[in-house]
């Protein structure tokens, strides 16, 4: 290995290491399958370093690695409505209402050590969050998990700054209602508890 590769790996981990813990949690909220956390953040990550001779110092290294993560989160959960779609045949209100299974990432096995992600988020929020476009959860959490700026978004998923801001608008008010009717379920229901 040349020193020219080893200064530009070493300079690839430098970058990357401050936003691990940002990209997972990133990911964790962004995938439908939970289990698929590792997978997203290594192809994610490798494809980054294959790329990291094109990537431009005076660009943001952040926006870039959500750029690419993003792509691949979509990709996972692409293939997941695809297989999804074979398997069962429900509205979503009665895929809600359905007890939740363990998680895998409870015990032991490939997804053990990670937390569950379930553990992060209450029920209302988790389910209220499975209401949005895929499109209309990164724009939320990328804004309100990532702090990142309108322009930040539209450059990190590819669309335009219009777009960015009704998805945010959509996604919020999408959340509030879908927070409003769990909250009202409840109510009505305390033995659903």
């Amino acid at each position: 290995m040349s020193n020219e590769s080893a200064s530009a790996g070493d300079r690839f981990l430098e970058l990357l290491k401050p936003l691990e813990r940002e990209l997972e949690t990133y990911a964790r909220r962004l995938l439908w399958e939970p289990q698929q956390l590792q997978d997203a953040l290594q192809n994610a990550i490798l494809h980054a370093y294959a790329a990291f001779d094109r990537y431009r110092e005076d660009a943001s290294f952040r926006a870039w690695l959500f750029k690419i993560l993003t792509r691949e989160i979509l990709s996972l959960n692409r293939k997941h409505a695809r297989l999804a779609r074979y398997e069962f045949q429900m509205d979503p209100e009665e895929i809600a209402s359905l007890p939740e299974a363990p998680s895998p990432g409870t015990g032991s096995g490939a997804g053990a050590g990670l937390g569950d992600w379930s553990q992060d988020l209450d029920d209302d929020l988790r389910r209220a969050l499975r209401t949005l476009t895929d499109t209309e959860r990164a724009v939320l959490l990328l804004r309100s998990l990532g702090g990142f700026l309108y322009r930040e978004i539209s450059t990190t998923l590819d669309i335009p700054l219009g777009t960015v801001m009704g998805d945010l608008a959509r996604a919020r008010q999408k959340m509030r209602a879908a927070l409003r009717r769990s909250k009202s379920f409840h109510l009505t229901n305390p033995k659903a508890e």
